[in-house]
């Protein structure tokens, strides 16, 4: 039986399922950031913003570039939980002309959320344990400088 228990607190998606938040920590040389992983809810706050953000163009009156930039600033501004006090100041990832450093981040946004799928992909949850409250009706996973941005 507490081997079950073990196995159950241990598996990612029933983690995830009681409320808590996955993280990963990313050193880079312009400071320590720390993301979050973002739920269905906010992966779609993240597709509402990008929309927003072309202000109803179609996609291909971008570049390919300039559209990997909107959903890099997007996403960043929903799932950073802890940045360096220069990000906090900016109103949005948009405010950073380091282009470098914004893909780099979302780059690695992107292994970190593949991962996490990876492991979400083997749990083997059952059902065994009760439905965290925590995020159920929540707010996009930033809490900084940039809380309410990807709200509108």
């Amino acid at each position: 039986m507490e081997d079950k228990k073990k196995e159950v607190k241990d598996d990612i998606l029933a983690t995830l399922l009681s409320g808590e938040r996955i993280t990963e920590t990313i050193k880079t040389k312009r400071g320590v950031f720390i993301i979050a992983l973002p739920l269905p809810r906010d992966v779609r706050i993240i597709e509402v913003t990008i929309a927003e953000r072309l202000r109803g163009q179609p996609i291909a009156s971008f570049t390919t570039t300039t559209i990997a930039l909107v959903r890099a600033y997007a996403t960043l501004d929903t799932v950073m939980v802890e940045s360096p006090d220069w990000w906090r100041e900016l109103q949005s990832a948009e405010d950073c002309p380091d282009d470098a450093l914004i893909m780099n981040l979302y780059r690695r946004y992107l292994q970190f959320y593949e991962q996490v799928q990876g492991k979400i992909d083997k749990s083997r949850f059952g059902g065994a344990i009760e439905v965290g409250k925590a995020r159920t009706k929540a707010k996009p996973v930033d809490n900084g400088a940039f809380s309410g941005v990807a709200n509108g």
